[in-house]
């Protein structure tokens, strides 16, 4: 194991699928059980199986980030059944409100991005902070985006979001290093899931020339390769294996960092 997570309790938000499952998959790999909180019953419940075939633990509770009342019901369901959270990762995210146009200024869609990607985020901290607080000892990790350093690429809305992400990150790090928790987040660069897959679906309805009648993997890596000096995507594993480093003992003194991991689209 090149980080021992045994006897440690991990939620992910949006795990059922995509980025998040690569994220449960990694941790579970790592010797954690895992509480997967997610809109889709039935993803959390297909990812609480690919755990279980890892032999671990898994822990499934239906969660609406930007729904208060549902996040608390969550995290009350989840502590209830495996009595305490370890760590918390904050994967569960949008890149814009539905029927997004994915340029403009709609009000909806900042609205809608600000709810889940910040809001939305802050709310399910929150509701596990205290018990950490209480251990004095807990793994925070957000995920944000190679968008909060390199937004030409990305809306407007969405990548302001993800820099709040950053910023958030980093207050809530000095204010409870103190307290033994640590605090971090992972920028991911370009990653073929569900989540891009469906923005090109939109592209193309809208007329987007870039995208109509072609195969849509081929305009991702066409677009990649300009922008990602290593050529090639990011897979929801190697975003999960960095969650996994953060939320080891082994990174006890990394707190209030984003670290990237974008194939080195941005380098600082």
């Amino acid at each position: 194991m090149f980080a021992d997570l045994s006897g440690k309790i991990a939620l992910v938000t949006g795990g059922g699928q995509g980025l998040g499952l690569g994220i449960v998959l990694k941790l579970a790999g790592q010797g954690a059980d895992i509480a997967i909180a997610d809109l889709s019953e039935e993803n959390a419940a297909a990812a609480a199986k690919q755990v279980e075939a890892l032999g671990q633990k898994a822990y499934t509770a239906k969660m609406d980030v930007s729904d208060k009342d549902s996040v608390i019901a969550a995290v009350d369901k989840i502590n209830s059944e495996a009595g305490q959270i370890d760590i918390l990762v904050n994967n569960a995210g949008v890149a814009g409100a539905p029927g997004s146009t994915g340029t403009g200024f709609r009000d909806e869609d900042w609205d809608f991005t600000w709810k889940i990607n910040v809001k939305g985020l802050a709310d399910v901290t929150e509701a596990v902070l205290p018990q950490m607080r209480e251990r004095k000892d807990g793994k925070i990790i957000n995920i944000s985006s190679v968008a909060a350093k390199a937004a030409k690429y990305q809306t407007a809305y969405y990548a302001t979001t993800k820099m709040a992400v950053v910023a958030y990150t980093q207050a809530l790090a000095r204010e409870f290093a103190i307290e033994n928790i640590n605090v971090n987040a992972v920028a991911p660069g370009r990653i073929w899931t569900q989540f891009h897959q469906d923005w090109m679906k939109e592209r193309e309805a809208l007329g987007d020339e870039a995208v109509i009648g072609k195969e849509k993997y081929d305009v991702f890596m066409g677009a990649l390769k300009e922008v990602i000096p290593m050529g090639r995507p990011q897979e929801p594993s190697d975003i999960g294996a960095l969650v996994t480093f953060l939320a080891s003992e082994e990174a006890r003194n990394i707190t209030g960092q984003t670290i990237q991991c974008d194939g080195g689209q941005v380098m600082q």
